[in-house]
Protein backbone atom coordinates (compact mmCIF):
# COMPACT_ATOMS: atom_id res chain seq x y z
CA UNK A 1 0.00 0.00 0.00
CA UNK A 2 1.02 3.57 -0.55
CA UNK A 3 1.40 6.14 2.23
CA UNK A 4 -2.26 7.15 1.78
CA UNK A 5 -3.26 3.45 2.13
CA UNK A 6 -4.18 3.12 -1.56
CA UNK A 7 -3.39 -0.40 -2.78
CA UNK A 8 -0.59 -0.64 -5.34
CA UNK A 9 -2.08 -2.22 -8.45
CA UNK A 10 -0.11 -3.65 -11.37
CA UNK A 11 -1.33 -5.41 -14.51
CA UNK A 12 0.20 -8.15 -16.60
CA UNK A 13 -1.08 -10.20 -19.50
CA UNK A 14 -3.15 -13.28 -18.71
CA UNK A 15 -1.03 -16.43 -19.15
CA UNK A 16 -2.03 -20.06 -19.72
CA UNK A 17 -0.78 -20.88 -16.23
CA UNK A 18 -3.38 -18.44 -14.84
CA UNK A 19 -6.36 -20.38 -16.24
CA UNK A 20 -6.90 -22.70 -13.22
CA UNK A 21 -6.86 -19.66 -10.91
CA UNK A 22 -9.23 -17.77 -13.22
CA UNK A 23 -11.62 -20.75 -13.16
CA UNK A 24 -11.42 -20.86 -9.35
CA UNK A 25 -12.28 -17.15 -9.19
CA UNK A 26 -15.16 -17.52 -11.66
CA UNK A 27 -16.63 -20.34 -9.57
CA UNK A 28 -16.39 -18.41 -6.30
CA UNK A 29 -19.95 -17.59 -5.15
CA UNK A 30 -19.31 -13.85 -4.83
CA UNK A 31 -18.13 -13.74 -8.48
CA UNK A 32 -20.40 -16.35 -10.11
CA UNK A 33 -23.54 -14.50 -9.01
CA UNK A 34 -22.52 -11.65 -11.37
CA UNK A 35 -20.51 -13.46 -14.06
CA UNK A 36 -22.93 -16.32 -14.74
CA UNK A 37 -22.21 -19.98 -15.19
CA UNK A 38 -18.47 -20.59 -14.95
CA UNK A 39 -16.61 -22.94 -17.29
CA UNK A 40 -17.29 -26.56 -16.30
CA UNK A 41 -13.65 -27.65 -16.21
CA UNK A 42 -10.11 -26.64 -17.14
CA UNK A 43 -10.66 -27.57 -20.80
CA UNK A 44 -13.73 -25.33 -21.02
CA UNK A 45 -11.81 -22.51 -19.33
CA UNK A 46 -8.98 -22.89 -21.86
CA UNK A 47 -11.48 -22.96 -24.74
CA UNK A 48 -13.18 -19.77 -23.58
CA UNK A 49 -10.18 -17.72 -22.40
CA UNK A 50 -7.29 -19.29 -24.32
CA UNK A 51 -7.89 -17.15 -27.43
CA UNK A 52 -7.42 -14.05 -25.28
CA UNK A 53 -3.96 -15.29 -24.39
CA UNK A 54 -2.90 -16.49 -27.81
CA UNK A 55 -3.92 -13.32 -29.62
CA UNK A 56 -6.64 -15.12 -31.60
CA UNK A 57 -9.27 -12.80 -30.12
CA UNK A 58 -9.26 -9.01 -30.58
CA UNK A 59 -9.74 -8.48 -26.83
CA UNK A 60 -6.47 -7.60 -25.15
CA UNK A 61 -6.18 -7.67 -21.37
CA UNK A 62 -9.97 -7.44 -21.14
CA UNK A 63 -9.97 -4.16 -23.05
CA UNK A 64 -11.45 -3.65 -26.48
CA UNK A 65 -11.08 -0.24 -28.12
CA UNK A 66 -13.41 0.34 -31.01
CA UNK A 67 -12.91 2.79 -33.85
CA UNK A 68 -15.29 5.09 -31.99
CA UNK A 69 -12.60 5.79 -29.41
CA UNK A 70 -14.48 3.94 -26.68
CA UNK A 71 -13.20 1.08 -24.54
CA UNK A 72 -15.03 -1.33 -22.28
CA UNK A 73 -13.66 -3.13 -19.26
CA UNK A 74 -14.73 -6.05 -17.12
CA UNK A 75 -13.18 -6.78 -13.76
CA UNK A 76 -13.52 -8.95 -10.71
CA UNK A 77 -11.82 -9.50 -7.38
CA UNK A 78 -11.39 -13.24 -7.15
CA UNK A 79 -10.17 -13.56 -3.60
CA UNK A 80 -13.08 -13.20 -1.14
CA UNK A 81 -10.90 -11.75 1.63
CA UNK A 82 -9.88 -8.85 -0.67
CA UNK A 83 -13.47 -7.72 -1.28
CA UNK A 84 -14.36 -4.50 0.53
CA UNK A 85 -10.72 -3.47 1.03
CA UNK A 86 -10.63 -0.59 -1.50
CA UNK A 87 -8.97 -2.74 -4.14
CA UNK A 88 -11.81 -2.29 -6.68
CA UNK A 89 -11.66 1.50 -7.09
CA UNK A 90 -7.83 1.42 -7.00
CA UNK A 91 -7.70 -1.35 -9.60
CA UNK A 92 -10.17 0.44 -11.86
CA UNK A 93 -8.31 3.76 -11.56
CA UNK A 94 -4.97 2.11 -12.35
CA UNK A 95 -6.48 0.23 -15.29
CA UNK A 96 -7.93 3.48 -16.67
CA UNK A 97 -4.46 5.03 -16.68
CA UNK A 98 -3.08 1.94 -18.43
CA UNK A 99 -5.92 1.93 -20.97
CA UNK A 100 -5.50 5.58 -21.87
CA UNK A 101 -1.71 5.14 -22.11
CA UNK A 102 -1.91 2.09 -24.39
CA UNK A 103 -4.74 3.50 -26.49
CA UNK A 104 -4.15 7.23 -27.13
CA UNK A 105 -7.23 7.39 -29.38
CA UNK A 106 -9.48 6.19 -26.59
CA UNK A 107 -11.65 9.07 -25.42
CA UNK A 108 -13.83 7.23 -22.89
CA UNK A 109 -14.37 3.95 -21.04
CA UNK A 110 -17.83 2.48 -20.49
CA UNK A 111 -18.94 -0.34 -18.21
CA UNK A 112 -22.27 -2.09 -17.85
CA UNK A 113 -23.20 -3.44 -14.42
CA UNK A 114 -26.05 -5.44 -12.94
CA UNK A 115 -28.03 -2.97 -10.77
CA UNK A 116 -28.00 -5.47 -7.89
CA UNK A 117 -24.18 -5.51 -7.86
CA UNK A 118 -23.86 -2.47 -5.62
CA UNK A 119 -20.22 -3.15 -4.78
CA UNK A 120 -19.31 -3.01 -8.46
CA UNK A 121 -21.15 0.18 -9.39
CA UNK A 122 -19.98 1.88 -6.19
CA UNK A 123 -16.36 0.99 -7.09
CA UNK A 124 -16.90 2.60 -10.50
CA UNK A 125 -18.35 5.75 -8.92
CA UNK A 126 -15.45 5.95 -6.45
CA UNK A 127 -13.10 5.71 -9.44
CA UNK A 128 -14.84 8.70 -11.06
CA UNK A 129 -17.33 7.03 -13.41
CA UNK A 130 -20.77 8.56 -13.78
CA UNK A 131 -23.96 6.64 -14.47
CA UNK A 132 -25.26 7.44 -17.94
CA UNK A 133 -28.02 4.84 -18.32
CA UNK A 134 -30.37 2.86 -16.10
CA UNK A 135 -32.70 0.72 -18.16
CA UNK A 136 -33.16 -2.38 -20.24
CA UNK A 137 -30.46 -3.73 -22.57
CA UNK A 138 -30.49 -6.85 -24.70
CA UNK A 139 -27.76 -9.38 -23.80
CA UNK A 140 -26.96 -11.31 -27.00
CA UNK A 141 -24.96 -14.00 -25.14
CA UNK A 142 -27.91 -14.84 -22.90
CA UNK A 143 -30.61 -13.90 -25.42
CA UNK A 144 -32.52 -11.85 -22.84
CA UNK A 145 -33.27 -8.24 -22.05
CA UNK A 146 -32.20 -7.18 -18.57
CA UNK A 147 -32.09 -4.01 -16.54
CA UNK A 148 -28.54 -2.69 -16.67
CA UNK A 149 -26.61 0.30 -15.36
CA UNK A 150 -24.09 1.85 -17.74
CA UNK A 151 -21.26 3.99 -16.37
CA UNK A 152 -18.81 6.14 -18.32
CA UNK A 153 -15.65 8.09 -17.68
CA UNK A 154 -14.04 10.38 -20.23
CA UNK A 155 -10.29 10.76 -20.65
CA UNK A 156 -10.63 14.40 -19.53
CA UNK A 157 -12.32 13.29 -16.27
CA UNK A 158 -9.34 11.19 -15.16
CA UNK A 159 -6.93 12.98 -12.85
CA UNK A 160 -4.03 14.30 -14.96
CA UNK A 161 -1.52 12.76 -12.52
CA UNK A 162 -2.99 9.29 -13.07
CA UNK A 163 -3.10 9.36 -16.85
CA UNK A 164 -0.75 10.13 -19.72
CA UNK A 165 -1.48 13.17 -21.88
CA UNK A 166 -3.67 12.75 -24.94
CA UNK A 167 -2.28 13.56 -28.38
CA UNK A 168 -3.94 16.99 -28.14
CA UNK A 169 -2.18 17.74 -24.83
CA UNK A 170 1.34 16.86 -26.07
Amino acid sequence: MTADRTPVIEFRPLERGDLPQLRRWLTAPHVAVWWGTPPADDAATAAKYGPLIGGDDPTALAVAVAASGMAGIDYLIGEPDLVGQGIGPAMITAFLASTFERHPGCRAVVVDVDPENRASWRALEKAGFRRIYDGDLFDPEEGVTERTLVHRIDRDDVEPSSRPPSDAEV
